[in-house]
C-alpha cells in the first residue's frame, strides 16, 4: 500500500486514540468486547463472501483468511504469487536452484496460498505441505497437487529424517514463542538433506524498530506480544515474534551451520537461508 502524498489533518492535530478515553480499569472488558464483535462480524463476512462469490477453484473464505488476515480472494491470490516470487528471489540470491527431482516441503502451509503458485512453476519437484489447520491440510489434498499432512503444535513431523532439499517456513517463526521456535528450527533440520537449504521469514528490523518494544529487541531480547483478537481462528500459541537478527543467528546455529539474511525477502519479513556448512549456499 503506498503512502498518500497530500498532508494529512494529523499533521496538524493531535491523534487522539479511543483506548485513551477509556479508564484503564474498564479496558480489558471493553477489549474483550470489541474482540467478540469483531470475530462476530468476520462470521458474517465470511458467510456473505462464500455465497455471493464463492470460486470452487478457491479455499473457503475463513480459510483465506486464517493465512492473512483477508478473504478478500483478489488478495488470497495477488500475495501468493507476490511470496511465490519472492521465494524464488530470495533462492536466487543465495545460489540455490531447485531442480527436477528434488523434494520440498513448505511448513505452515495453509490453505495452499503460496504452494498453488509453486507447484506450478515448478511440477517436476514432489512438493509436500504440512500445517496444524487440518481443515486447511484437506482442502489442499482435495484441491492441489502433492502430499499434505497435519502437524501438531510441537514437533515431530510425520517424514523420516532427510527427507527435503527445500524446506519452507513463511510467514511461520513470526507467530511462534522463542521456545516453540527452537523446537521446529531442530525438527526442520532434522527433514532436511544434508545439501538442503531452509528458507524462513522473520519481521525486519523496519517492523520492530517501529514498536513500543524496540529498545528490549535491540538489546537482543525476544519479544512475544499476545493478543486474543483472533482467539478461536488461528492456531493457539500463533501470536506474535519480535527478535533482532544477531538472537535470529543464535537460535537457528545450533542446527544450521550457516545462516544467511535476505534483508526483506518477503516485504515486512526478512529471509533467512539456513543449511549445513556444505549446503548449496552462495559465498
Amino acid at each position: 500500500m503506498g503512502s498518500n502524498p497530500t498532508l494529512s489533518a494529523t499533521s496538524f492535530f493531535p491523534v487522539i486514540h479511543v483506548k485513551d478515553l477509556i479508564p484503564s480499569t474498564f479496558r480489558p472488558a471493553v477489549r474483550s468486547l470489541y474482540h467478540r464483535a469483531y470475530r462476530l462480524r468476520l462470521g458474517v463476512e465470511w458467510w456473505a463472501r462464500d455465497r455471493l462469490s464463492r470460486d470452487a477453484a478457491l479455499p473457503p473464505a475463513k480459510l483465506r483468511f486464517r493465512v492473512g488476515e483477508s478473504s478478500d480472494s483478489r488478495v488470497f491470490l495477488d500475495v501468493g504469487r507476490r511470496t511465490a516470487d519472492n521465494v524464488r528471489a530470495c533462492l536466487a540470491t543465495v545460489g540455490f536452484e531447485l531442480r527436477p527431482g528434488m523434494a520440498a516441503l513448505d511448513f505452515g502451509c495453509g490453505c495452499g496460498r503460496t504452494l498453488r503458485w509453486l507447484t506450478r512453476e515448478w511440477r517436476d519437484v514432489s512438493w509436500h505441505g504440512t500445517d496444524v489447520d487440518a481443515e486447511a491440510v484437506g482442502w489442499c489434498r482435495s484441491h492441489l497437487p502433492g502430499r499434505f499432512e497435519v502437524n501438531g503444535p510441537m514437533p515431530p513431523l510425520p517424514f523420516p529424517n532427510a527427507s527435503f532439499d527445500l524446506v519452507l517456513g513463511v510467514s511461520v517463526f513470526t507467530h511462534l514463542d522463542e521456545p516453540v521456535q527452537r523446537g521446529w528450527a531442530a525438527e526442520l533440520r532434522r527433514v532436511l538433506r544434508p545439501e538442503g537449504v531452509a528458507l524462513l521469514s522473520f519481521y525486519s528490523e523496519h517492523v520492530w524498530r517501529a514498536t513500543e518494544d524496540a529498545a528490549e529487541i535491540d538489546r537482543g531480547e525476544f519479544v512475544f506480544r499476545r493478543s486474543t483478537k483472533l482467539k478461536g481462528i488461528v492456531p493457539e500459541g500463533y501470536h506474535t515474534a519480535l527478535q533482532n537478527r544477531d538472537r535470529i543467528r543464535r537460535m537457528l546455529g545450533e542446527w544450521f551451520g550457516r545462516v544467511e539474511f535476505v534483508d526483506r525477502g518477503f516485504g515486512d519479513h526478512d529471509g533467512v537461508v539456513a543449511g549445513s556448512p556444505g549446503a548449496t549456499i552462495s559465498e
